[in-house]
């Protein structure tokens, strides 16, 4: 009867004896045999099942220990993918008081396989979230207990959290000022009146630090009634972020205090002009009252373009590299009083082109525009005025040294001839602050026309040389030169390079040489004017080509001149389509330069 049961079961069974040798086995049990035996009986049980053992007569098993699943062992590997069973030991005694061990095997291969599959994808799951720092927690609201991830423990600095409750832990390490606030934003949730609870609060991380943190909380369970019973969350840490919100904060205020207390008027605006910050002396300036300019646009003021330009040259900078500019603009205020600003414009480019920022410095400069227009309406006069009488002295002089002749005595030629020299001087001065006036007027037009450079350069060259001798100077235009032809204007050209002349032998070392050099290269031809000697310094060299610019007092005081020459050669030049410039190594060779376009049938 015990037999027949035993060979019926659905499980494979194996009869062992104290020995651990089988002495029978049903038929199921034949399928867990290993691949390279036939039968089995006689084996010792190990052979079979190398996770059994026989110890004082008594089956022992060696389980793998898998999840919820109790002595379960691997069955020896055969050819066929690797197979588990769940082992079930019992005893009994026959008729004669023999003891055997009943052995029986409960295939539990695709129980195994599934739990091994759920135990990777939760190391996955829980590798990801350690990864990312995210925390993990699960409550049951109807034991008061909690669950949480690795994670979520390592973000509070803990490393061993078997048997700990998070709850437990939540409610110890939350800053006292902000557990109210939280414990509010939950309860919102669990009575279903939000769907979720997110909420920022600092947690005690260790023993002694804070850091904050940021949790989503929402309910997954809920009872019959409508109860919650299970929540499930997520927290982060977020104090980098917090510390950088803090920052920015504080950089806000101090940018709020500077322009607050500028000297000057200030704002920043966004891209499309819209005031977003700016201090009390915007309202003055612009003549609106405190509150009035927010959410206008900068360039649509007394709603007008009066600003335009403002706005066109923010899309020239945005276009460019150039990332600062200044521009002079007229503005009308409300009132109608017309003023002249000053705009200093700044471009702080964000990779999102609606986060770009513009930061503008403004200065009213009305009184300044018109004492400039005084001072040059008084230099035109002053001008003017002089020039009829000193030709008239200078005409006087020159027929007054003919009239005497030779019969003067020296020191009376010698002061005929210091008076008709500072005669041509102070007429040269005049011309210069005539010209100078015009230029900057707008009221100077040049008359462009086909140009031979190199005739017209050696001939300004014989017309300076006079000039050049007084310096104990030569001049020299290097090798043969075939013909040039450019596009300028040949007077003013001559009067360009005969103040890099009259410089160059000013400033050359006696005895020395002033050497021009006239070359092509694409599309443009350059003249230099070459000289040894003290140079430029660095600090001059910036303001080089200023008006009234001079360098230090004791090189150019013995030197004629009004500090008016390289700046009436600049503009002559830009407005020719050209460019000026030098290269200067001082005390050994100084050139300054002229480039102009080739002319184009």
């Amino acid at each position: 009867m015990f037999q027949s049961i035993i060979e019926n079961s659905p499980f494979g069974v194996w009869v062992v004896d104290e020995r651990g040798s089988v002495v029978f086995r049903n038929k199921s049990a034949e399928n867990l045999l290993p691949s390279d035996v036939v039968d089995g009986i006689g084996s010792h049980i190990s052979e079979l099942l190398p996770a059994l053992s026989v110890i004082e007569g008594n089956l022992c098993i060696k389980s793998l220990g898998i999840g919820e699943l109790e002595n379960i062992i691997a069955l020896p590997k055969g050819e066929e993918s690797r197979r588990f069973c769940e082992v079930i030991l019992s005893k009994f005694e026959d008729a004669e008081g023999r003891k055997y061990n009943i052995v029986n095997l409960n295939e539990v291969t695709s129980r195994v396989q599934a739990w091994q599959a759920l135990r990777d994808q939760e190391e996955r799951w829980n590798l990801a979230l350690e990864g990312s720092q995210i925390g993990v927690f699960e409550s049951d609201l109807r034991t008061g207990t909690g669950v949480a991830s690795d994670a979520w423990f390592q973000l509070l600095g803990i490393c061993e959290s078997d048997g700990r409750n998070s709850d437990d832990e939540w409610r110890a390490r939350i800053h006292p000022d902000d557990r109210t606030t939280v414990e509010a934003l939950d309860a919102e949730c669990i009575e279903g009146r939000i769907e979720k609870s997110e909420a920022k609060f600092r947690m005690r991380v260790g023993d002694d630090s804070w850091r904050w943190m940021r949790s989503i909380l929402r309910v997954t369970e809920r009872d019959d009634e409508g109860r919650a019973v299970r929540l499930l969350g997520t927290m982060i840490d977020i104090t980098p972020l917090e510390s950088a919100l803090e920052l920015a904060k504080a950089r806000k205020v101090g940018l709020e205090m500077l322009l607050a207390n500028a000297p000057v008027a200030m704002a920043v605006l966004a891209l499309d002009g819209t005031f977003l910050l700016l201090n009390d002396s915007c309202y003055s300036l612009f003549g609106y009252p405190r509150g009035q300019l927010e959410q206008k646009k900068f360039w649509k003021l007394s709603n007008t373009e009066t600003l335009k330009n403002v706005r066109d040259e923010v899309e020239r900078l945005l276009a460019s590299e150039i990332k600062a500019s200044r521009i002079e603009q007229r503005y009308t205020k409300p009132g109608g009083e017309v003023i002249d600003i000053a705009i200093r414009l700044s471009v702080v480019q964000r990779p999102v082109r609606t986060e770009t920022r513009l930061i503008i410095q403004m200065v009213d400069i009305t009184e300044k525009k018109r004492l400039e227009a005084l001072k040059d309406d008084f230099v035109a006069t002053v001008s003017h005025e002089l020039r009829t009488p000193l030709a008239s002295i200078h005409g006087a002089l020159r027929l007054l040294t003919g009239a005497i002749g030779d019969g003067a005595s020296e020191q009376v030629k010698k002061l005929l001839d210091l008076a008709g020299r500072n005669s041509v001087r102070l007429g040269e001065v005049v011309k210069d602050l005539l010209d100078f006036q015009k230029l900057t007027a707008g009221h100077f037009a040049v008359e462009m026309a086909r140009v031979e450079v190199v005739e017209l350069v050696e001939q300004t060259i014989l017309d300076n040389e006079p000039f050049s001798e007084k310096f104990q100077v030569s001049v020299v235009l290097d090798g043969a030169n075939p013909p040039v032809y450019i596009n300028a204007d040949a007077q003013r050209l001559k009067q360009v390079i005969t103040n890099l002349l009259s410089n160059a032998s000013k400033f050359s070392t006696a005895g020395g040489t002033v050497d021009v050099c006239i070359e092509v290269s694409g599309s443009s031809c350059k003249v230099s004017v070459s000289n040894d000697g003290p140079g430029i310094s660095q600090e001059f060299g910036t303001r080089i080509f200023q008006p009234f610019s001079q360098q230090a007092d004791h090189l150019t005081r013995s030197r004629e001149g009004t500090g008016l020459g390289l700046a009436i050669s600049k503009e002559l030049v830009e407005s020719m389509g050209g460019d000026i410039g030098y290269e200067s190594t001082p005390n050994i060779r100084t050139t300054f330069w002229v480039r102009l376009p080739i002319f184009n049938e």
